[in-house]
């Protein structure tokens, strides 16, 4: 059966990946900060058994990236979804006052790099053989429209908004040296989560379900490129 890992496994998209790969049948990596409060996985753990593992991380702990690597050192892993990140304390819309151009928290801003940017640097590269060995080879590093340049109309959020253009630009880079998987940067749409607030357009549950439909159509061909959910390219 194919692998996938998720990081940031216990709410939202990530939620949504495991749950809807358990349901397929595929062996999950559930990611969390605090296994033991992640109650939705619990009982996800509970109904599928030893095809659902809830590994502990801390994605801006860099020696808990390693040591994870090193006891999945054999584990062929399909999909890698590098999906844990964050806003900042605070949800939408609140999050959009502590990262104004005349009102930034710099404080913020570091840690928003550290989880959305750094984080996901280090759980690729720890990672990369893992991926390498598997099928279908893929590593999605989970970006934002935000993270678009062309696309940022209005200013405003710089904190998230740099984090994922860095993301973007990581990306690229990676799949310009790594030419034995396929990497994507990824714009899941704007998503009623804690990070996207109650008041967004889409339920994570269709996202998810779009994007899993677009991961198996994935070739060689799209390694590099910045995809919405649906496949289409996002302009940088």
């Amino acid at each position: 059966m194919p692998t996938v890992m998720v990081t940031g496994a216990n709410r939202g998209i990530g939620y949504e990946h495991v749950a809807q790969y358990a349901q397929k049948k595929w062996k999950v990596i559930a990611c969390a900060r605090q296994p033991e409060k992640a109650i939705d996985l619990l009982q996800l753990q509970d109904k599928y058994g030893a095809n659902f593992i809830i590994e502990e991380l801390e994605v801006t702990n860099h020696k808990q990236v390693d040591d994870l690597s090193q006891k999945h050192s054999n584990t062929a892993i399909d999909i890698l979804i590098n999906n844990a990140g964050t806003g900042g304390p605070e949800g939408m819309p609140g999050a959009m006052d502590y990262q104004k151009i005349d009102n930034m928290n710099y404080q913020i801003w570091r840690d928003i790099l550290e989880v959305n940017l750094l984080a996901p640097f280090k759980v690729a590269t720890s990672f990369h053989k893992q991926i390498s060995i598997s099928d279908k080879k893929t590593l999605i590093m989970m970006s934002s429209d935000l993270g678009s340049v062309s696309q940022n109309t209005f200013g405003g959020l710089y904190s998230y908004r740099a984090s994922k253009s860095g993301l973007n630009i990581v990306a690229k880079g990676m799949s310009n040296e790594w030419k034995d998987i396929i990497v994507v940067a990824l714009a899941p749409g704007w998503c009623r989560t804690y990070l996207g607030g109650a008041e967004a357009e889409i339920d994570p549950m269709d996202s998810v379900e779009d994007q899993q439909k677009m991961f198996e159509s994935l070739t060689e061909s799209d390694s590099g490129k910045f995809l919405d959910r649906f496949g289409n390219e996002v302009p940088w």
